[in-house]
């Protein structure tokens, strides 16, 4: 296999994305042009794409439909182009994403070797393989979804570093040199990963929900992109691109007419959590083959159950749930 030499470019043809499988969780993608030129202007550039938005939006999705466009394009859907994800939690460090390093089983395994035990615990094929183990620079070394991917030989991988404003602070500037040289070095062997950097450089998509600031020179080394909430013509799109339902067409358009309403008044706080995209395709999930789903539509504001699929608290519940106060009754003249 050879480097990949044609120049990616994303189109974000909902043609070549999958069709709906809810069930296997697989989706397709509809971005707007903006962000289909903020993707090719990050893979031209070598810098990696930092998405925000409100959580829901669909930010995480757009690098596997990069991903998988890419391999219907490219490999003609007979492969699947590498992607790897790296899913950031609050205890996360950038060391993680490179490789961790196991030694204390090289030095259990090296103990083992000394002792008389070793014989009656272990066959020869399993002595063979700790001895070999402990011979090989590597064999105590388990790649993250970074080391994997500046690895990748054949062809530029996808990379995406989901929800890095999760973890620590000092997470994002850890990442500077590795994400802006495409190496780094394994302190217990030294050797440099990859052994010759910018072949294949991965384009690298991360996402934040705005839950702390990123640091300035952080930021400074990414290019920026804000997803928005879609407007009603983007959003009744991905809906019909979800649910290719022209039978049920107008239940799909009075769901998000009644959404869009909920959705507008349904947050007490002014830094809670609206209704999103997501929230509507789950609440559509269940109300596509509802022989009901006309009448649970109109009377979704009077139902508790309906309204936890889109609002997230009660504060936000009793908002839309509140019956206007009554008129007073007026005295007879």
């Amino acid at each position: 296999m050879t480097a990949q030499s044609e120049p990616l470019q994303y189109l974000g043809d909902p043609d070549l994305q999958p069709k709906p499988n809810r069930q296997a969780r697989v989706f397709p993608y509809l971005p707007k042009p903006s962000l289909i030129e903020a993707v090719n202007l990050a893979i031209a550039l070598d810098r990696p794409l930092l998405i925000q938005g409100e959580p829901g939006c669909g930010k995480t999705l757009l690098a596997r439909a990069i991903a998988y466009e890419f391999s219907q394009r490219y490999l003609k859907g007979k492969a699947e182009w590498p992607f790897f994800s790296w899913n950031v939690k609050s205890n996360s460090t950038a060391q993680e994403g490179r490789y961790t390093y196991d030694a204390l089983g090289k030095l259990r395994d090296a103990q083992l070797v000394g002792t008389p035990q070793l014989e009656q615990f272990l066959d020869d094929t399993q002595r063979q393989k700790l001895i070999d183990r402990l011979s090989n620079p590597e064999g105590y070394i388990k790649w993250g979804p970074l080391g994997l991917a500046l690895q990748e030989c054949d062809r530029r991988p996808i990379l995406l570093i989901d929800e890095i404003d999760k973890a620590d602070i000092d997470f994002p500037n850890d990442l500077l040199c590795d994400l802006e040289e495409g190496y780094f070095i394994v302190d217990e062997t030294q050797q440099q990963i990859p052994e010759k950097p910018g072949a294949n450089k991965p384009i690298v998509i991360i996402t934040s929900n705005q839950e702390r600031e990123l640091p300035e020179a952080f930021l400074r080394r990414c290019l920026f992109f804000y997803l928005p909430f879609p407007d009603e013509t983007h959003l009744r799109q991905i809906v019909e691109c979800h649910f290719p339902r022209p039978d049920r067409a107008d239940i799909i358009k009075n769901a998000i007419a009644k959404f869009l309403e909920i959705r507008s008044k349904g947050r007490s706080r002014s830094q809670g959590k609206q209704a999103s995209t997501s929230e509507l395709l789950d609440w559509l999930s269940v109300l596509i083959d509802d022989s009901e789903a006309a009448a649970k539509i109109e009377k979704v504001a009077s139902d508790p159950a309906q309204l936890g699929i889109l609002l997230k608290s009660r504060a936000d519940l009793d908002r839309v749930l509140r019956k206007p106060p009554a008129q007073p009754k007026s005295e007879p003249s």
